[in-house]
């Protein structure tokens, strides 16, 4: 047999690869489940890991596991571990109601103005303020577009300066109104108002304000001058 000749016969496979590990993450503060102790939401993230891997929750909060990390602690040590750990809790609740209470103060509004006789704009102002966040402006600037077959792009806002918001040729604050409301593209990403996103009473359709015009030199003085005649 040359030595360019392969091999006759059975061929012995080599090892196999192990399979590959997919590690778990809490659903709630993101840890590994090992770590859930030293979250703010350690009481919900042991409630996410029983229901959704009891076999690691019962690895983890066991007996026999608890009382091994118990061990290298005192009394005192292991008392103030669950004070501080009630505390976060509490602070993490209270900060999650104040952020709550925060977003259903928040709105969406939709300024209708007026350009000329004839032509108006609509300004979409407040899609940031809800998370989780929509694509792009820009993107959802060039769905409404689309979808009302018109004119729209972002700009900064007059009402609001430094802020971005979405400017819409037309008076089509209606449209957009119900758009939202039914999580229309572009606004099928916005969560629902149980998931925090905005809801009716949230989306305010609104007249823009006219600035009075500041009067005309001479006219004060004229108006004076009659009266004193």
């Amino acid at each position: 047999m040359s030595d360019t000749e392969a091999p006759t016969g059975d061929v012995e496979a080599g090892p196999s690869a192990p399979a590959p590990l997919k590690p778990v993450y809490c659903a709630i503060c993101t840890f590994p489940p090992e770590y859930c102790e030293f979250s703010s939401s350690s009481t919900k993230c042991r409630a996410w890991l029983s229901s959704s891997h009891p076999e690691l929750a019962a690895k983890i909060y066991s007996d026999e596991a608890l009382t091994q990390k118990l061990a290298s602690l005192t009394t005192k040590q292991a008392d103030d571990l669950e004070k501080e750990a009630a505390k976060k809790e509490k602070r993490a609740e209270a900060k999650a109601e104040k952020d709550a209470k925060a977003l259903k103060s928040q709105r969406i509004t939709l300024t209708k103005m007026a350009r000329t006789k004839k032509k108006a704009t609509t300004a979409v102002f407040g899609l940031h303020l809800f998370s989780p966040p929509l694509p792009a402006l820009k993107v959802i600037s060039k769905g409404l577009s689309s979808r009302l077959a018109t004119g729209a792009s972002v700009s900064k806002s007059t009402a609001n300066p430094g802020v971005d918001e979405i400017v819409v040729q037309g008076d089509v604050a209606d449209e957009v109104r119900d758009m939202i409301i039914s999580r229309t593209k572009p606004f099928d990403t916005l969560p629902k108002e149980e998931d925090g996103g905005p809801s009716d009473k949230q989306i305010v359709v609104e007249e823009e304000k006219k600035k009075k015009a500041p009067a005309k030199e001479g006219e004060g003085g004229a108006a004076a001058g009659g009266a004193d005649e």
